[in-house]
């Protein structure tokens, strides 16, 4: 904001010493001061301008009005002093009515007088190169004469726009393309020129006639571009955002649904920074939506009141900014789009949208915005329900452990990935049918449940170890990466886990041992999962039961 206090009070000191100067040179030269309009129709064709710039086309973050050509029709006709005035008054007006009651004084102070200084510039290089290679005005106008100092007219108009998109650009860090900039201005600058020209066709008859048929083709050509526009940016938006919510719809799971939304973020809205909030369960996880990444909490909305919480926050230049907005950006960054809360169920969501073009967002962006989150907010609560069922009907409801489906789709994913060597440790509890039978299948069925408890704790541990119920009294263990010695070795440590510590059990303390059986495939196509499961399995009962129980057996020393 320093920066930018800086820059409004250097333009209104130019301001203030152009305005001298144009004072002095009028006082010097009194003739200047003859204005050979009537007060009616100065009034009529001011209000002509202000109705263009009000009524006017936005591309880019530029602002454009087609004053232009009643500008022209005033100079060709009346000279260059009236069509100054008029255009001075206009733009007075047009900055001090047509920003929102909040931002009005702001805009008012930091734009007008840079916007004044652009639109003696505009008027002035113009026409007086005009002038200077003989263009004829006033009654003495004919279009022969006009052809050439028309030609100097427009590239002096080229050359300003230039000009100014590259002062816009480094003093004030308004992201603006200066090609396009200058295609545009080309594009306006032929349509008020030729609609100047076919309104002087009935200046003889009345001016205030020629003006209107001028205003007149400027309106139809500047509606045609205008509908033009709004029609193939509205249709593209809305299909945008359609697709975005059909692939939200389409998200079964959590994280498959932030992902989708984080992909598809950047193409719905244009954007230089964003951060997006996602709080669930009083867990709140904020990502940068470029780089998909979790960042620190984000401060912005921490100063902001209940009420202003409650409705989109938009600003579309940097000094439009309160004080409410604490976050340090580049000074460049002029463009705000701010959700500050997306509330459905137990889910909230906070956006926050930073852009180089000046008035890059409006009302129609927030609420399309909006209502992709509540969206959001509704699939992502369905999919924590889904997940808990998916992971419901994937867990074993006694021991919590992983249950064999589960088991099979993580062994089936293990090979087809292929970290190899992959170890297999399948194991059960020696006379768990004598558990059962002497102390009751509520027992057994505790015994099991401390089991679970114990391998969960070896578990976290050995974070890339996969353990299920198997079935029954059967566990299984899947270990990539594992050789054979570090299988038995880990083998050896789920045995001890069972042998070493007494299982305590409805005021009974048993002694539970277990037998286990180790597989390992040491690359691709030695053997398949199954194939790898079966060994494991011969392992078990060759090498474990048959020696006596409490024991480990590796499939390859049997």
């Amino acid at each position: 904001m320093v920066y930018y206090q800086k820059v409004a009070r250097t333009g209104w000191l130019v301001l203030c010493l152009v305005v001298i100067i144009l004072t002095f040179t009028l006082l010097m030269y009194p003739t200047l001061l003859d204005f050979p309009l009537s007060f009616g129709n100065a009034v009529y064709l001011l209000a002509l301008i202000i109705l263009f710039q009000f009524d006017n086309v936005r591309r880019g973050g530029i602002y454009y009005t087609f004053q232009e050509g009643i500008i022209l029709f005033i100079f060709l006709n009346y000279g260059l002093l009236p069509s100054i005035l008029l255009s001075q008054i206009g733009i007075l007006i047009f900055q001090f009515f047509s920003h929102k009651q909040e931002i009005r004084l702001k805009r008012f102070l930091y734009l007008y007088p840079i916007n004044v200084l652009f639109d003696l510039i505009y008027l002035a290089c113009p026409s007086l190169v005009y002038l200077a290679l003989g263009g004829p005005i006033g009654t003495g106008f004919t279009y022969s004469e006009a052809l050439v100092p028309f030609s100097g007219y427009l590239a002096t108009v080229m050359t300003v726009s230039y000009v100014q998109c590259r002062f816009v650009n480094r003093v004030l860090f308004l992201k603006y393309d200066w090609t396009r900039l200058v295609r545009l201005q080309t594009l306006v600058y032929g349509i008020s020129m030729l609609c100047a020209f076919l309104g002087i066709w009935f200046y003889d008859e009345n001016p205030l006639i020629a003006a209107s048929v001028s205003a007149l083709i400027l309106l139809l050509f500047k509606r045609l571009l205008q509908q033009r526009g709004v029609t193939l940016e509205a249709m593209e938006n809305a299909k945008r955002f359609d697709d975005a919510k059909e692939h939200l719809l389409i998200s079964r799971f959590e994280r498959e649904t932030i992902d989708s939304l984080l992909l598809d973020l950047p193409h719905l809205l244009d954007f230089s920074e964003g951060w997006i909030s996602i709080q669930q369960q009083r867990k709140q996880v904020i990502y940068n939506i470029r780089t998909k990444t979790v960042i620190d909490v984000l401060p912005l909305f921490h100063s902001l009141s209940a009420e202003q919480l409650q409705t989109p926050i938009i600003h579309g230049l940097r000094f439009d900014w309160g004080t409410d907005i604490q976050i340090a950006l580049p000074v460049d960054r002029h463009s705000m789009l701010a959700i500050p809360s997306i509330t459905s169920e137990d889910v909230d969501v906070s956006i926050v949208l930073f852009h180089q073009i000046a008035d890059a967002y409006d009302e129609t962006n927030a609420d399309e915005l909006a209502r992709l989150l509540r969206i959001f907010c509704r699939v992502l609560h369905r999919s924590q329900e889904t997940y808990q069922l998916y992971a419901e009907s994937r867990t074993d409801a006694l021991t919590e452990l992983a249950n064999s489906r589960a088991f099979y789709e993580e062994g089936a994913h293990q090979f087809a990935a292929a970290h190899y060597p992959l170890s297999i440790i399948l194991f059960d509890i020696d006379h768990f049918k004598y558990v059962n039978d002497t102390y009751g299948h509520k027992v057994g069925d505790l015994v099991l449940r401390e089991l679970g408890r114990r391998i969960l704790s070896l578990q976290q541990k050995q974070p890339t170890m996969f353990a299920a119920r198997y079935g029954g009294e059967e566990f299984v263990l899947l270990i990539p990466h594992c050789p054979q010695n570090q299988a038995i070795d880990l083998a050896e440590q789920v045995r001890h886990a069972v042998l070493d510590r007494p299982f305590v059990v409805e005021g009974n303390r048993l002694s539970i041992t277990i037998s286990l059986g180790v597989d390992t495939v040491n690359q691709p196509y030695e053997r398949s999962f199954e194939e790898s499961l079966r060994q494991a399995d011969h392992a078990l009962y060759v090498g474990g039961k048959h020696n006596g129980r409490n024991c480990t057996a590796h499939y390859a020393n049997l």
